[in-house]
């Protein structure tokens, strides 16, 4: 073989080298594209399908599922980073329907497997922001919503403040210290499927710019 034919045999190679090369990128961002478009529809359906349930079957929560839910629910941004909650998790039946006594609203706690009351922890809070509390523990409160439609549960979000009554009630069934505030008590677990999600979207809410 001479030199021309080597020659040509190498530029060959390269340029086999190259479409190769070229494919594999092609594919990767075609991957990358589809992953993406497909993060995103997953992330955009868990929004629009969350719902307030109040209707559970009686299978169970884990222990490993509660935690993967508070994980989601400290994992909400907050003011200072001061992440000023406080969670507390119930299982126990008559806790449960000691809280629903007082509460008209939390109707969810009748048949929930378990509930999360989310608190609000006056020892973090910065001085300078004493309200980021209620702004910091209501996004918790949403992830942790979120968190649950994705894992195919379903919860409630029953408000406790500013009622003072129903604070006073709950701070006395759980035996909360002076400086934890309780914000809500979310029930949750299995829907049987009663409810369903509402398109809230109304353009005539929409502003840009001014008013």
């Amino acid at each position: 073989m001479n030199k021309s034919h080597i020659l040509s045999l190498l530029l060959a190679i390269a340029l086999f080298l190259s479409i190769y090369k070229l494919a594999e990128v092609k594919n990767e961002i075609k991957n990358t594209s589809e992953s993406t478009s497909s993060k995103e529809e997953a992330i955009l359906s868990v929004i629009h399908n969350r719902k307030s349930v109040r209707n559970y079957t009686d299978q169970p929560v884990s222990d490993e599922d509660i935690t993967t839910i508070l994980k989601a629910g400290m994992a909400a941004p907050t003011g200072f980073n001061a992440q000023p909650w406080q969670f507390i998790v119930i299982k126990d039946r008559n806790t449960m329907m000691e809280l629903r006594k007082e509460l008209v609203y939390a109707r969810g706690l009748d048949g929930s497997p378990a509930a999360i009351v989310v608190c609000g922890d006056m020892t973090k809070v910065r001085e300078e922001a004493p309200e980021f509390w209620i702004t910091d523990t209501s996004a918790a409160t949403q992830n942790m919503l979120l968190a649950m439609e994705g894992m195919g549960l379903g919860g409630v979000w029953s408000t406790l403040y500013p009622g003072v009554e129903r604070m006073a009630h709950a701070r006395k069934v759980l035996n909360l210290p002076e400086h934890i505030m309780p914000m809500c008590v979310i029930p949750f677990g299995y829907p049987t499927g009663v409810e369903k999600p509402k398109v809230k979207f109304d353009a005539n809410n929409i502003h840009f710019e001014k008013w």
